[in-house]
Formats: structure tokens, sequence, C-alpha cells
């Protein structure tokens, strides 16, 4: 169980005067709930969202047997829209019980128009998507001028999705310093290409 900063807690949760400005402290139980956390706050769509906000009590409905539960978090997203999201580590993990529970609590969402999305640790970890984004994310934080960031990008937009490695090549040469790439590919302005990471990947940024 731990802690996050995140500048999109939702509103109740801003009120803390340890965070930094703008942010909010967010709850989470278990290591696959922080890296949910990561995930919903790298999403662009997702303005604010929430840990364990509230409980569902689902009565029988046709086929569908009742059933209650605590969703890990719950999303807002630039539509407006509520969306749901239950944290987990992997699906080959997973007990019978749980996957036929998940089945029925999402088909009970679905009545209620809600979205209902299980987001499984090892998914994010497989791909190297989780390892870059949580390297990447502190730089978020770094204020960079308007014109600096636009400048960046006018020289490095026209390059295609890269790796790592590969983008910190073409800042380099095109005198893009590196905290101000690290923030554009953490803010999807530049198209990343996530695979696993050596221990060294990601360089100190000395600028």
């Amino acid at each position: 169980m731990g802690l996050m900063t995140s500048p999109k807690a939702h509103p109740a949760r801003r009120k803390v005067g340890t965070a930094p400005p703008g942010s909010g402290v967010l709850a989470f139980d278990s290591l696959s709930a922080l890296a949910c956390a990561t995930y919903l706050e790298w999403r662009h769509d997702v303005v604010q969202f929430d840990f364990e906000p509230r409980k569902f009590d689902f009565a029988a409905n046709g086929d569908l047997p009742g059933v209650s539960c605590i969703p890990d978090y719950e999303a807002t997203v630039d539509t407006g829209e509520v969306v749901i999201f239950e944290a987990k580590y992997s699906r080959e993990q997973l007990r019978p019980a749980e996957q036929a529970k998940l089945r029925l609590l999402e088909a009970h969402f679905a009545h209620r128009g809600i979205s209902y999305t299980v987001v499984y640790r090892l998914d994010l970890e497989k791909s190297g998507f989780l390892q870059t984004v949580t390297l990447l994310r502190p730089y978020a934080q770094l204020e960079f001028g308007p014109a600096s960031a636009e400048k960046a990008i006018g020289r490095l937009s026209a390059f295609p999705e890269a790796d790592l490695k590969t983008w910190r090549q073409r800042a380099a040469s095109a005198g893009v310093p590196l905290a101000l790439l690290y923030q554009l590919l953490y803010q999807q302005r530049l198209p990343l290409q996530y695979r696993p990471l050596q221990l060294t990947e990601l360089e100190l940024c000395r600028d």
C-alpha cells in the first residue's frame, strides 16, 4: 500500500499540503494498482481519477445474478463520461471464480452504460511501457516555454516512431535538450516505440 501524487487526482484529493501545486494524493493497495494509476495518468483522455471512491451494488438482472464491488479506479474522461478500471496482475493468474466475477461486473456496468476495463500489470510490463513511462513521468512536471516546445517539435516532428535510444540521438543532433525531449515523449507529442529498457537506457539529464 502507498500514496502517489498526481495532477489528475480527483479534486477531493487535492487538499493535501505536501502535494505539488495542482496535484493531489491518490492511494494504491498493490503494485498492480500503482501500474494502473501510472497508465491512467499518462492517458490523454483521462481528465481525473480516484482510487476506490465508492461501492456499486448490482441487483439481479435477468440472467445476471446480483453482485457488489468497489472498483480500483473511477475515472472521468474528456467526454464527461465515467469509466471504471480494475487493476489485476495477469489474465493467466486469475482463478476461474475471479474471471467469472469480472465478466459479471462487465455485464452489469454495460447495462448501466458504463465502460468497465481490466488493466493487467503484466501487459504494461511486457512491452516496456510501464518501465519507460515511469522513468519519463517526472519530466512532465518541468516547465518549458511554449516557444521552446514548439521549436523542438518543429525539429523532430518529421521523424517516424522510434525507441528511446534513437530519439535521444535525434535530439542530440537537433540541439533539443534531453529533459525537453523526455517531456515531449511522455506527453505523446512524439511517437515513441516502447520496448523493455536496459538499466542505462534513460541517461541522466545534465542540461
